[in-house]
């Protein structure tokens, strides 16, 4: 009986169920399962985080940009009412008061610039910066109609890593001002049309 007992214990050691054969070698390849999921979930968590702060730099830059353009065109259809506008050049626009007071618009590099003057003396002056990469201009016709055009950014201006767009004057002409074929993108054109002086 002893006997018969030892030779069962025996064969209970060396007899393997096939769940047991099964699980010879598989933790190697459930490890490198999980690294390639871990992997893949941390290249996709990375791809969405820069995906949300390219969108928040594109948010900024646009409420820059629409920020600027509506203080600048309600200030200059005060400044037509109240005077007589007048474009000297594609940089330069007067208006001028019935107060003798001179209000000069003038561009830099996509920042519009208001100096206002009573006689010689300055008792004003405000700025409205537009994101890099924004184009501004004055056109008077024949008939004295003022236009100001603003041209918004092309989508291959680089900004700064703050996101915050950033002024042209920070920034080379070639960085802000890129050439780009009008069929591959198309900036879009704001025209606020003012009431002028025939010249």
């Amino acid at each position: 009986m002893k006997r018969r007992e030892l030779v069962d214990h025996s064969l209970s050691k060396t007899i393997r169920s096939p769940q047991q054969i099964l699980r010879r070698g598989s933790l190697f390849h459930m490890t490198m399962i999980y690294l390639t999921m871990a992997s893949a979930l941390l290249t996709l968590a990375g791809t969405v985080l820069h995906t949300i702060l390219k969108a928040d730099t594109s948010d900024r830059r646009e409420a820059l940009f629409l920020t600027s353009l509506l203080r600048a065109e309600q200030q200059l259809r005060d400044d037509a009412d109240a005077g007589s506008l007048k474009a000297e050049s594609a940089e330069v626009m007067i208006a001028t008061k019935s107060d003798q007071t001179i209000v000069t618009w003038s561009i830099d590099r996509g920042i519009l610039n208001r100096v206002v003057r009573q006689g010689e003396t300055k008792t004003a002056t405000d700025r409205f910066i537009f994101p890099a990469g924004s184009q501004v201009l004055f056109q008077q016709d024949e008939t004295g109609t003022i236009v100001v055009r603003i041209v918004e950014p092309s989508a291959f201006v680089k900004y700064s890593a703050a996101g915050h767009g950033g002024s042209n004057l920070q920034k080379p002409v070639e960085v802000t001002n890129p050439r780009v074929n009008s069929a591959i993108a198309k900036p879009g054109v704001v025209e606020i049309v003012l009431r002028g002086v025939t010249p």
